[in-house]
């Protein structure tokens, strides 16, 4: 059996996605999240051999729960879903390990296709999307390691999208489990690392980013 995570954070879709996957008698959808957060804490315990992850979640988007996923499952397959090609979305994926990139309008003639082939280790992307990597085949690794973004800790990270989404630090407390005062050091870190001067700053930083939607 290929056991799947389900991540979405609109239920109707999900129970589509999980309709069409287990059509398939090989197929067992072992877990849905709704958010990265969920995503990650169900991941662990599920442990599903492919990860079907829409990118533009709320509460940690998709390519952050991606990639806090394979550092814990390298194993298990990502397959990003989204409903745009841009560019920052794709290269995105591929910075956070995706085998597949399929679009929500090819999901009906896509889904069966792309999870077996990711299962198997190999790539799937929807046409434009291939488009795209064709023209520009690999991340620059130079651009990266200049990226400030890159030396924010996962942690930091979390806190980072979730201020993004418009959450004080009394809620992102709240959902991560850590005390106001942490968070608010986490803040302060953050906002010295990126060179950041105020939460408008941020949220403009992640939507360049293609991290906010």
């Amino acid at each position: 059996m290929i056991r799947i995570l389900l991540a979405d954070d609109h239920a109707l879709f999900r129970a589509g996605l999980r309709r069409i996957l287990e059509e398939q008698a090989d197929f067992e959808v072992v877990a849905e999240a709704s958010s990265g957060l969920e995503a990650i804490a169900l991941a662990k315990t599920a442990q599903p051999d492919v990860a079907v992850v829409d990118i533009g979640m709320r509460n940690l988007n998709g390519l952050e729960a991606a990639s806090q996923i394979l550092a814990r499952l390298p194993r298990t397959a990502i397959l990003f879903l989204s409903m745009h090609s841009d560019e920052r979305y794709v290269y995105g994926a591929v910075r956070a390990g995706a085998r597949g990139f399929l679009l929500k309008d090819s999901v009906e003639q896509g889904l069966i296709e792309a999870v077996r082939k990711v299962y198997a280790g190999s790539a799937f992307f929807s046409p434009a999307v291939a488009r795209i990597l064709t023209r520009r085949a690999e991340i620059d690794p130079a651009e990266a390691a200049d990226d400030p973004y890159e030396r924010l800790t996962e942690r930091e990270r979390q806190i980072y999208l979730l201020l993004a989404e418009g959450l004080s630090s009394k809620e992102i407390a709240a959902q991560l489990g850590i005390s106001v005062h942490t968070a608010e050091t986490h803040r302060t870190r953050i906002m010295d690392k990126l060179g950041l001067h105020g939460i408008a700053e941020l949220v403009l930083n992640a939507v360049r980013r293609g991290l906010v939607y």
